[in-house]
């Protein structure tokens, strides 16, 4: 028993130190993804998505922005545009909280932000991490209907910390 509570405790020191050595070897000041995706219906017009995390260490707070983008040659205003992201934290027994936009439930958060009459939507939110967090990253959904046509895009970011 007394040799299994040490091996115990040296993987928990490891999984520890790497974590922090992630955390404050990171040379990154932010990830980000952005993905296009033309639109055939409405000639010379897209959909957007963009993810932005900051490269903050893990005990430190994380900010984030989304944004779902209707661009083009003069595109119409779209009857909607919206931004659903999910962003996540693995690790030893991680939870997200503190969140400033969106909802957290254990180790991950998820939003969503729709605007009416105009070509786009955005949002940005802040968040806590507790636990050991080892890797994460966030995904994010841009979509729109504009003249009876309904798009998406889709972006990710994966992340050590």
């Amino acid at each position: 028993m007394k040799i299994k509570k040490k091996v115990v405790a040296f993987i928990s020191t490891l999984a520890v130190a790497g974590a922090i050595s992630f955390g404050g070897a990171n040379s990154a000041s932010a990830y980000s993804d952005s993905v296009t995706e033309n639109i055939p219906q409405l000639p010379g017009n897209s959909i957007q998505s963009n993810i932005w995390m900051s490269a903050t260490a893990f005990n430190q707070k994380q900010s984030y922005q989304v944004s779902a983008k209707f661009i083009g040659n003069n595109p119409p205003n779209a009857d909607w545009v919206k931004t659903a992201w999910a962003i996540k934290a693995n690790g030893l027994g991680v939870s997200i909280g503190g969140v400033s936009g969106g909802t957290s439930n254990g180790n991950t958060l998820t939003g969503t932000w729709t605007n009416t009459n105009t070509w786009i939507s955005d949002y940005a939110g802040s968040y806590n991490i507790s636990g050991v967090p080892i890797s994460g990253g966030g995904d994010n959904t841009a979509s729109f209907l504009a003249k009876g046509v309904k798009r998406s895009a889709s972006s990710s970011i994966f992340r050590l910390y």
